[in-house]
């Protein structure tokens, strides 16, 4: 629901004052310019803007402009925005691992955190690629356990394929993930540099070649 749509409409069908609205869905306007409007149309009063009000609001003639509906281009333009707006949750999850990869700040060492678990592990320690792939992905909940893996292990990890928001690149020897997130920078998590920067796990936002690599991504991502 966008409320400055449902605003706008609630007030030209005549049950809220006409002025510079605002996205606050505050308990006065829910008990009288929605209230209101149920009643006026046959609905239990829950002062809850709901499937059932928003089919009778958008029905609905205004009482200053006969002939025309309440709710009218500019509120479903509203609408539209408001809905292009949200983000799916898989995105914001990724944009929460992308800030969380951009922590890591230790340096690089071969077996790094290949102990029993993830759990006592933290950004600023010394990974290898596979733990720090294996840690970032844990943090956020898409590893599936609590253990770092090895390369090899991301080949057959998650989904087949490039995803929408987080893909994992895995061969034997080396794993990193790739950010394409609208709205961030395309970036890169990786020990190895390739131009950017130095040894140890870093978003990078550089670009380095993939076609060498099995392409994995978690599911919906």
């Amino acid at each position: 629901m966008d409320v400055l749509a449902v605003k706008r409409a609630i007030s030209r069908a005549g049950f809220w004052p006409w002025q510079e609205f605002d996205t606050t869905y505050s308990q006065a306007f829910a008990t009288k310019g929605v209230g209101g409007f149920q009643k006026h149309v046959g609905l239990p009063v829950d002062h809850i803007y709901g499937t059932a009000t928003h089919a009778k609001l958008r029905i609905a003639k205004t009482v200053d402009h006969p002939g025309e509906y309440a709710f009218d281009a500019t509120a479903v333009a509203l609408m539209k925005q408001a809905k292009a707006a949200q983000k799916p949750k898989e995105q914001k999850i990724a944009e929460t691992l992308a800030r969380f990869c951009a922590t890591f700040d230790g340096g690089y060492r071969y077996g790094g955190e290949h102990d029993r678990t993830l759990t006592d592990d933290s950004p600023h320690n010394d990974f290898d690629c596979s733990s720090s792939v294996s840690f970032a992905l844990f943090h956020v909940g898409l590893l599936g356990d609590d253990q770092a893996h090895v390369s090899g292990w991301f080949k057959s990890w998650g989904e087949p394929g490039r995803g929408r928001f987080v893909t994992v690149h895995a061969a034997n020897d080396h794993v990193w993930m790739e950010f394409t997130i609208p709205g961030m920078q395309w970036a890169r998590f990786d020990t190895s540099p390739h131009g950017c920067g130095d040894n140890g796990a870093r978003v990078r936002p550089c670009a380095r070649d993939s076609l060498r690599f099995v392409h994995r991504h978690p599911r919906g991502f």
